[in-house]
C-alpha cells in the first residue's frame, strides 16, 4: 500500500506546493519516502510504503526521459513472471526489477490496454508527454483507491479524497443526495464512481480514465465481472480442483513476497477460514504465523449474530501457523473519538467504524503491513444459495427438489415452516410482491425499518429520500431470489462501480494495506461458471467449499449451518442508553442546520425507550445512525475538520 497524487493543469505550470501539500496529506501512507515530479503543467508524486520484496528497489515517481513518460503507481502485480516473458526479461533481472517498472513497460507495450493485461491489485496514473495525456488505470475489482477531480483549468487524482481537498480550487462540499443514500444504506443505488463530495469522483474498478492537456478526458472499461469461458461447461470434479488451486493461488500471491507477516481478520465463517487454512504452507515455509484477529464483541456481550468462540477455537486447533488473538472492548460512549475515524474514513464511515479501528491497530502493533479478509466469498465461491429450493421447483426438477428438500429439513437447522415460508414460498413470489414485502419494512439494511425512518427523517431528508428513490426506480435490481447467478453478476458489478473499497482507507490509516483474495480476478471469473446445481447439494450450501478445503476445515465444518456466526459491528459495545446520547440528541436539535435532515426530538424519544430486542432494538440503532450522520456533517462542515 503505497499512495499516488498529481495535477495536470490545461493552463499554466503546475504548482510545486500543491503538490507537496497532497503528498503531507498521503504522508500515513509513505512511511518509507515521498517525492514528486513537476515538469511544466503535469506533476505526479508517489508515497512509499514497503510491503513485498521488490518495493526495496521501488524509485517512483518514474521518469522515463527517452518515452515521455512520468508514472506512479500504488501496485501489486501478481502476474511478473508472464509479463517478464512478454518483455524479454530473464529472471536475474526480474527479481530486482520493482512491480512499478513492469506497469510502465506494459504501458509502453500495449499503450492504454495494459491495464488489461495486469493481475493483481493496483492503481496507477502515467503521463504521456508525447501525446498529451494522463491515463489513469484501476485494477480489475477496485482493490486500490483512485479519486480525480475535474475542474476549469486543471485536472487532479490522488489515492485519497482529502489529498484532492489540499489543491487550491477543490471544492469542499458535501452532496446533499449523496448523504441520503449513506444514511438509507442505498449506496447501490448511485451512479458509478460518486462519491460523497460535490467534484470528486472514483475511476471505477476495471476502468481506464485519460485525461488530455486540452481539457477533454474520457473513461472506459476494459473489464467487468464475467466468466472465464475456459471454466465453462465442465464437471464437478474440474470445478472442484479449480476451486483449491485458484483460491489458493489468490491467498499465496499475497503473502509469498511479503517482508513482514500478514493478518487475517477472520470471523471463522467459511471465507475468512479458508484463506486462513490455505495460507498455512506459505507463511510455514517463511518461518512465519498468520495474524489471526478476532472480534469477539464487548466484555460481558456477544457479538451480532452468536459466539464466534466454538469457531475460532476449531480453526486454532487443526491450523497452528495461525497466531491467534481475540478482542473485544468495554462499553463506551459512541462518540469517543469519532473525529478521527471520520477523517480515517474520509466519510462517515460504516457500522463498524470503531470495531475495525480495534483490529486494525491490533494488527498494526504486531507489526503487520498487510491485511486480509473474507469479504466477498458470499458472492463468488461460497455463495449461501438462498432460493435454491425454489429454483430446483420453478425448472420443473421434482426428483432434486425433493432430495434437497429432505436433506435440508434433515439438518434441523431451522424450523420446517419456516423452511417452507423462507426458502420456497417467499423465493416464488413474484419480484413485485418481495420488493412491496421489502419496502414496507425497510430501506436499505434490515436496521432501518420504514416506520423508524419516517419518523426521524426530517423534511429536506425526506425530499432526498423520493427523489433518490424516483432516479433509482429505473435501474431496480429486479432479479427473482432464484436467479442465482445473475444475483451474484449484480452484486459483483456494485463493487465494481463503486468509488472506494471498504474498510481500505481507515485500514492505510494505520499502514496497513487490506486486501481481499476473494475480489481476485481469477476468482470471480471461476464463479462466475460453476453452475447453480452446485451451490447447494445434500441439503449444504458452500458446497464446492466444504469438499475441495476437506482437509483444510476443521471437521465441524462439514455439518456446520447455513448462516455464519459473527458481523463485524459496533453494537456490543455501544452503550444504547448512555446520557450522553440523549444529551446530544438534545443539543442536535437546536441545529438549524442539521434539523432539516433529521428530527432530533424522536431521536432523543427512540433512545429514552427501554432497551428490548427486536423492534425497539432497531428503532434504538436507527436513532443513534441519525446522530452520527448529524455529527459528520456537523464535523465536516466545522473549522477543524
Amino acid at each position: 500500500m503505497s499512495a499516488i497524487f498529481g495535477i495536470l493543469r490545461f493552463d499554466d505550470a503546475v504548482s510545486a506546493r500543491d503538490l507537496e501539500r497532497m503528498g503531507n496529506t498521503l504522508a500515513h501512507r509513505g512511511p518509507d519516502g515521498r517525492k514528486f515530479v513537476a515538469d511544466g503543467r503535469i506533476g505526479i508524486g508517489h508515497c512509499l510504503m514497503r510491503v513485498n520484496q521488490e518495493d526495496f528497489f521501488e524509485a517512483q515517481p518514474i521518469d522515463d526521459a527517452a518515452a515521455g513518460l512520468i508514472l506512479a503507481a500504488d501496485c501489486r502485480i501478481d502476474n511478473r513472471e508472464e509479463l517478464a516473458e512478454a518483455f524479454g526479461i530473464g529472471p536475474a533481472e526480474l527479481r530486482d526489477m520493482p512491480d512499478s517498472m513492469l506497469v510502465l513497460r506494459a504501458y509502453r507495450k500495449w499503450g492504454e490496454d495494459c491495464a488489461a493485461h495486469l493481475l493483481g491489485d493496483f492503481a496507477f496514473a502515467i503521463w504521456d508527454g508525447r501525446a498529451g495525456k494522463l491515463v489513469l488505470g484501476r485494477d480489475h475489482m477496485g482493490q486500490r483507491n483512485l479519486f480525480y477531480h475535474k475542474g476549469q483549468d486543471f485536472f487532479a487524482f490522488a489515492t485519497e479524497i482529502k489529498a484532492l481537498w489540499a489543491v487550491a480550487g477543490v471544492p469542499r462540499q458535501l452532496l446533499p443526495a449523496q448523504v441520503a443514500h449513506v444514511f438509507y444504506r442505498t449506496g447501490g443505488h448511485r451512479s458509478e464512481g460518486a462519491t460523497l463530495y460535490a467534484g470528486i469522483a472514483a475511476v471505477p474498478g476495471g476502468s481506464v480514465l485519460v485525461a488530455r492537456h486540452d481539457g477533454t478526458f474520457e473513461s472506459r472499461r476494459y473489464w467487468q465481472p464475467q466468466a472465464c469461458p475456459a471454466h465453462e461447461d465442465r464437471d464437478e470434479s474440474y470445478y472442484l480442483e479449480k476451486y483449491r488451486d485458484i483460491l489458493s493461488e489468490a491467498v499465496a500471491c499475497r503473502l509469498r513476497r511479503l517482508t513482514r507477516p500478514a493478518a487475517l481478520l477472520n470471523s471463522a465463517g467459511f471465507d475468512t477460514a479458508a484463506i486462513a487454512g490455505l495460507a498455512g504452507p506459505v507463511v510455514t515455509a517463511q518461518g512465519r504465523k498468520l495474524i489471526s484477529l478476532s472480534w469477539l464483541g464487548g466484555e460481558t456481550t456477544k457479538i451480532m449474530r452468536g459466539d464466534i468462540r466454538p469457531w475460532v477455537e476449531a480453526c486454532r486447533r487443526v491450523m497452528p501457523h495461525l497466531d491467534s488473538r481475540e478482542l473485544f472492548r468495554k462499553s463506551e460512549q459512541p462518540f469517543a473519538g469519532i473525529e478521527r475515524v471520520f477523517l480515517a474514513c474520509d466519510g462517515p464511515g460504516g457500522s463498524d467504524r470503531k470495531t475495525s479501528f480495534y483490529l486494525f491497530a491490533e494488527a498494526a502493533a504486531a507489526g503487520a503491513r498487510l491485511i486480509m479478509d473474507g469479504y466477498g466469498g458470499d458472492y463468488t465461491l461460497n455463495p449461501r444459495g438462498l432460493g435454491a429450493l425454489a429454483r430446483h421447483l420453478r425448472k420443473g426438477q421434482l426428483r432434486r427438489f425433493c432430495s434437497e428438500l429432505v436433506a435440508r429439513l434433515r439438518m434441523r437447522e431451522v424450523s420446517p415452516w419456516r423452511v417452507l415460508k423462507n426458502e420456497i414460498v417467499f423465493a416464488l413470489l413474484p419480484r413485485s410482491l418481495t420488493n412491496w414485502h421489502r419496502r414496507v419494512r425497510r430501506i436499505g439494511s434490515p436496521e432501518m425499518t420504514r416506520a423508524a425512518q419516517r419518523e426521524i427523517e426530517g423534511p429536506a431528508l425526506k425530499q432526498l429520500r423520493k427523489r433518490n428513490a424516483a432516479e433509482a426506480k429505473l435501474n431496480r435490481e429486479t432479479l427473482p431470489i432464484t436467479a442465482l447467478q445473475a444475483r451474484m453478476m449484480y452484486n459483483l458489478n456494485l463493487i465494481c462501480r463503486g468509488p472506494t473499497a471498504a474498510g481500505s482507507t481507515p485500514a492505510a490509516a494505520h499502514g496497513l494495506d487490506l486486501t481481499r483474495p476473494f475480489h481476485d480476478k481469477r476468482v470471480v471469473e471461476l464463479a462466475l461458471a460453476i453452475p447453480e446445481d452446485l451451490y447447494v447439494k445434500n441439503g449444504l450450501n458452500r458446497y464446492l467449499a466444504r469438499r475441495a478445503l476437506a482437509d483444510i476445515y476443521p471437521p465441524e465444518f462439514q455439518t456446520r449451518g447455513r448462516v455464519n456466526d459473527g458481523v463485524l459491528d459496533d453494537r456490543a459495545i455501544r452503550d444504547m442508553a448512555a446520557p450522553e446520547l440523549l444529551a446530544e440528541a438534545e443539543r442536535l436539535a437546536g441545529s438549524e442546520k442539521l434539523s432539516p435532515y433529521f428530527d432530533f426530538v424522536w431521536a432523543r424519544r427512540m433512545l429514552a425507550e427501554p432497551n428490548r430486542a427486536g423492534r425497539t432494538a432497531a428503532r434504538k440503532n436507527v436513532a443513534l445512525r441519525a446522530l452520527l450522520m448529524a455529527r459528520f456533517i456537523e464535523w465536516f462542515s466545522g473549522p477543524n475538520a
